[in-house]
């Protein structure tokens, strides 16, 4: 969103194609060294810090710690994601509030995650994989417009055909808080999260398909090999 309206690409302190990787990597690398087990260990545990210390910080596991560092590493990032496109659109004597307002669908469906993993704990217990496996095809098809947007020239993607799932399943999660029955309870909650799965990834696919078809059409060049010039 922020190359968009900039039309620079500026990678904060903490970015998702550098620090986020390497985050990545060592949390597969800790696992699979101490295994699974040492993310339900105290983070307490492991600081070599004096009693009288450890006594006054929360109790985290390592993989709660993990989460609340990376929430706050995310807040100066969106700041300064934020500042810059003001600057921008600015500079650009553009409206501020329009650019800002395309972000609206981005955290709606960030929020929408949250609270329905918060009203279904069984999912978030048991079925985690399977429902990041989903969520992932959605959010990379999301960020895959705004980058094929930024590229085109083309008005700024919000809503999508990808939001859709994320959103019924929200209001699935919550709709015995609105009195209403929940039409996929228990099990069959894991249901609706692999017919969600199997719409995200064939959507995501036939958009890599369609994109990958098109570049290559226009430029007249294969994806994985060198075309060759045709000789008489």
């Amino acid at each position: 969103m922020e190359e968009y309206h900039t039309h620079v690409l500026f990678l904060g302190y903490f970015s998702g194609p550098v620090e986020g990787i390497l985050c990545f990597t060592l949390a597969a690398l800790a696992s699979g060294v101490w295994g699974p087990g040492f993310w339900a260990t105290d983070l307490v545990q492991l600081l070599p810090l004096p009693a009288s210390v450890l006594a006054q910080l929360p109790v985290l596991t390592m993989a709660q710690s993990v989460v609340a560092g990376m929430g706050v590493a995310l807040v100066p990032t969106v700041y300064t994601s934020f500042s810059n496109i003001a600057r921008a659109r600015r500079e650009q004597q553009l409206n501020v509030s329009s650019a800002f307002a395309d972000s609206v669908p981005f955290a709606a469906s960030i929020g929408s995650v949250i609270v329905w993993l918060w009203e279904s704990p069984e999912v978030l217990s048991n079925h985690l994989v399977l429902f990041l496996s989903f969520v992932g095809f959605a959010f990379s098809y999301i960020v895959g417009r705004v980058i094929v947007a930024h590229v085109t020239g083309a008005p700024f993607p919000k809503l999508n055909r990808m939001h859709i799932p994320v959103f019924l399943g929200t209001f699935n999660a919550l709709a015995p808080r609105l009195g209403l029955t929940k039409i996929f309870a228990g099990s069959n909650e894991v249901v609706l999260i692999w017919m969600c799965l199997v719409y995200t990834g064939a959507q995501y696919a036939h958009f890599a398909l369609e994109v990958i078809d098109t570049i290559c059409s226009y430029l007249d060049i294969n994806c994985l090999t060198i075309k060759h010039k045709k000789t008489n």
